[in-house]
């Protein structure tokens, strides 16, 4: 069909006519169809061998799809990377990873969502993400957890506080009285427990938050401090908050998660590898 003769097949093929010249015929009798007729000395393919044609360059297509597919995977994984994390990482960290990771996979689809650390944990441990990204670990059967990295907490101060300045860390006694934004969920309680640690708790609890991007815009508004990851105020920075160093140490850690179900693609891996690598330069 593509070269226009028995003679010319057969060079294409290696063989000879007589060789094409009986394939044809093996292929006639067991499709019933007549393929080719002889007119003036030349072989013409009949309306039934363009039909029949049709459908052979269209399985040749699926094959080379197949093949290209295969290849894709086996290089990239299954080409689509679904990842979840907590809003402190997806707000912040993640999205300028995610680019660094499409520069070296370009074909690759990724598809955040982001949730509190329960609910990304049960999203990886389902399967209906890869790569789960936490900051702080629940009893979540399903995952295996790695854990990526822990950073002492920072004080956020509204640019103009009488606290902004100096070089001494911070401690609740310095805190007394003044508005409090908290955190929600698991963040929330090792702070709670740094400033009850030593008797009352003198803050003012005036706001609460599950984001901590949320909680440094409203200390940029001047509506209050907080103690929040470093990682975040440093992206945050452009909310004219200011950041000091803050005791007791309260930890702020970061988790990857992997589902158990099955093993995680070449993909999940890659991502992996190129989120430790801006964790660990962070702050």
């Amino acid at each position: 069909m593509l070269s226009g003769s028995m003679t010319a097949a057969a060079r294409e093929l290696y063989t000879s006519q007589p060789n094409i010249s009986r394939l044809i015929s093996q292929l006639e009798m067991e499709t019933g169809l007549t393929l080719f007729e002889r007119k003036f000395g030349r072989l013409q393919a009949t309306p039934e061998a363009n039909a029949f044609y049709g459908d052979v360059k269209r399985a040749f297509v699926g094959l080379s799809d197949l093949k290209k597919s295969a290849q894709s995977i086996k290089k990239l994984g299954t080409g689509i990377l679904r990842i979840a994390a907590v809003p402190s990482m997806a707000l912040t960290l993640v999205p300028t990873v995610i680019r660094d990771f499409s520069e070296i996979f370009p074909d690759v689809r990724v598809s955040m969502h982001f949730n509190d650390s329960m609910t990304v944990s049960q999203w990886t441990a389902s399967g209906y993400c890869d790569v789960g990204i936490t900051s702080y670990l629940l009893d979540s059967p399903g995952v295996e957890v790695e854990l990526m990295r822990t950073v002492a907490g920072v004080c956020v101060l509204p640019p103009d506080h009488r606290l902004a300045k100096g070089r001494r860390a911070l401690t609740p006694k310095d805190l007394r009285g003044e508005r409090f934004i908290s955190l929600s969920y698991g963040d929330r309680r090792p702070i709670d427990e740094a400033f009850t640690a030593s008797g009352e708790d003198d803050r003012l609890l005036a706001y609460e938050s599950p984001y901590a991007a949320a909680v440094c815009q409203m200390v940029g508004l001047g509506m209050g401090v907080s103690v929040v990851n470093p990682i975040v105020a440093t992206s945050y920075l452009h909310t004219c908050i200011a950041v000091r160093k803050f005791l007791p140490t309260i930890p702020f850690s970061t988790h990857l998660l992997f589902p158990m179900q099955h093993p995680s693609s070449q993909l999940t891996l890659a991502f992996a590898k190129v989120f430790k690598q801006h964790i660990d330069r962070a702050v």
